[in-house]
């Protein structure tokens, strides 16, 4: 399919979901759309991601994503489109924002996707995030099969498109974790 055809039928997508299709700068890949949105993340793990409108804009609501070993280190980093995705959404009137991965790099997650990107808080991102991303590579690394990772994202109002907290549970399969789950303001 040409350029032209699929910048057509994703705008006609757009539109009929009522989503904002100029929020989404990123034009060679595909952009969150109101529903469900699937993608393949680095080493092959799946992640399926909820997405409401709030107010012409596609915001994430919730996430799942199971990971196994093959993901470990198989992420990307943002790029410029995803940076520029991210900080359109960061609507809270302070410029603070990373373009922070739903599902980290290092467990898989792919910069390159708008899908995996919300506006993050960037003490957050870098700090407390992070080390629960570490937590979670490390279990998976103990000998855990698999890992079921799952966010939910919650917003001031359906008119903002910045979340003000993020709950990040994950579930392993096997190895010295079961379960580990933390808060995070944004």
């Amino acid at each position: 399919m040409n350029a032209s055809i699929l910048t057509l039928l994703l705008t006609i997508l757009f539109v009929v979901r009522g989503i904002d299709s100029s929020v989404c700068v990123c034009t060679t890949v595909p952009c969150p759309v109101q529903g469900t949105n699937y993608l393949t993340e680095g080493g092959g793990g799946q992640g399926k991601y909820i997405y409401s409108n709030h107010n012409g804009h596609a915001v994430v609501t919730s996430a799942t994503v199971i990971i196994t070993k093959s993901d470990l280190d198989q992420g990307t980093d943002t790029t410029s489109c995803t940076q520029a995705y991210s900080r359109s959404l960061d609507d809270d009137g302070v410029e603070d924002c990373d373009a922070g991965h739903i599902l980290a790099n290092r467990l898989g997650g792919l910069g390159n996707q708008p899908i995996n990107i919300f506006p993050q808080d960037l003490s957050i991102n870098r700090g407390s995030y992070a080390q629960f991303e570490g937590n979670i590579y490390d279990c998976m690394v103990s000998g855990a099969s698999s890992g079921t990772l799952s966010w939910n994202f919650t917003y001031k109002n359906t008119t903002e498109t910045k979340p003000v907290g993020v709950q990040y549970d994950a579930v392993f399969d096997g190895g010295y974790c079961t379960t580990l789950s933390s808060s995070f303001t944004n």
